[in-house]
């Protein structure tokens, strides 16, 4: 039977530990709230008595088991033996000798065993009791959790482990390219990628001395592949160009691919690839000879432009144009000389000035049974031209922008 004052203490407790408007409970009213609700679950569930059982068997189905006819107890019905429970018990349950009931009955009610909690137990009642508190309510707490819950996430995303750099996924055949471009160099293993396809190319992506190098090949069909490679920390200034280019049809069409790679700011690689053609005519004014050896220079250096600078005893001095502001110096004097660089921005120099920028190339030329030792200086800037200086002094003056020893 409940105790109607144990359980509206019980209803109270509850109201302000959980109630939306409730003030929160004490370390000592949790414990008693959970002692009183704990009292209350046992309550509710009844225990079994393994002894007896007071369901008759039925002789047959559908029939219904006569009801016994209650014992005579000596004493009881005479008022000179009081009647217990365990004796009304035996009284109207057949074959449950009285003097077992009565022992039973003697040693009182029968109450259950309390099993020792496990240590996940008493975590969960010690959550419980807190949570009844109401204390988790107060900014701190929630602030916390919420710092908790950021922190956890924050690491779960950590651990979690990050694709390898990969490109696009290969189509048919381009798997046999790509073994190809890795047989190409000594690239990183499992680093070559594919970043960008068009009809006539394949930009690919690969990397160096352990990540150190970062390169960018141009696969075009039909020719060997072209790499460029740069530092990883040079990428983020400028990024990696490298073309490949045919050479001059009898129209004068040249086409190419060009391609660049550069990488995010999460240092994942990313590229573009175009296809460009062009006409490009010799000047008309160069012999066949002269025309045959532009055609020649222009597709063996990958130039966009090339035009005739000067002449030094006779012979051309090309000069060619490559993307992104390179550009190279050529002459062909028994055996291919070549120099190359950046073009450099500026005002003309002045060369009776000590402070004058140096030239964008240069390039000595050995003296031969044909011609004097040449030296070529082409300046570019505010305006391009070529200085051929025949008989360079051997101890020139020091060098642009340097003043002599004392």
């Amino acid at each position: 039977m409940t105790d109607p004052a144990r359980d509206e203490e019980r209803r109270a407790l509850e109201r302000r530990a959980f109630g939306k408007d409730g003030s929160g409970l004490s370390e000592a009213e949790a414990a008693r709230l959970t002692e009183l609700r704990r009292e209350d679950a046992a309550r509710r569930e009844p225990v079994p008595d393994p002894g007896a059982s007071l369901e008759a068997p039925a002789l047959f189905p559908g029939s219904v088991a006569p009801i016994p006819e209650p014992a005579q107890i000596p004493g009881a019905l005479d008022g000179t033996r009081p009647m217990t429970p365990g004796v009304a018990v035996a009284a109207s349950t057949p074959g449950l000798a009285p003097s077992a009931v009565a022992d039973s009955a003697s040693e009182g009610p029968a109450t259950p065993e309390k099993t020792p909690r496990t240590p996940i137990g008493r975590l969960r009642a010690e959550i419980s009791a807190w949570l009844a508190t109401g204390r988790w309510k107060r900014p701190r707490y929630l602030i916390g959790g919420l710092v908790a819950l950021l922190l956890v996430g924050v690491l779960i995303g950590v651990a979690i482990p990050r694709p390898p750099e990969s490109g696009l996924a290969l189509r048919s055949g381009e798997a046999e390219r790509r073994d190809k471009v890795a047989a190409h160099a000594d690239f990183d293993p499992g680093s070559v990628a594919l970043l960008a396809r068009s009809d006539h190319a394949l930009l690919w992506y690969a990397t160096q001395s352990r990540g150190d190098l970062v390169c960018a090949i141009i696969d075009v069909t039909g020719a060997p592949p072209q790499q460029n490679c740069l530092p990883r920390r040079a990428i983020r200034d400028r990024p990696i160009d490298v073309s490949s280019q045919s050479k001059p049809g009898a129209d004068g069409v040249v086409t190419g691919d060009q391609g660049a790679v550069s990488l995010s700011g999460a240092g994942a690689p990313m590229g573009y690839l175009q296809h460009w053609s062009s006409t490009v005519n010799p000047d008309p004014g160069l012999s066949p000879e002269e025309t045959e050896i532009w055609k020649r220079v222009t597709s063996e250096n990958g130039f966009r432009a090339t035009m005739i600078a000067g002449r030094m005893s006779g012979i051309p001095i090309w000069i060619g144009y490559r993307d992104q502001g390179d550009l190279c110096l050529v002459v062909e004097d028994g055996e291919t000389y070549k120099v190359c660089g950046q073009q450099l921005a500026g005002s003309p120099p002045s060369r009776l000035g000590a402070d004058e920028s140096p030239p964008s190339l240069a390039l000595d030329l050995p003296a031969t049974a044909e011609h004097v030792a040449y030296r070529l200086e082409y300046w570019t800037g505010f305006t391009s031209y070529l200085v051929i200086t025949a008989n360079p002094d051997p101890q020139p003056t020091p060098p642009f922008g340097l003043k002599p020893a004392a």
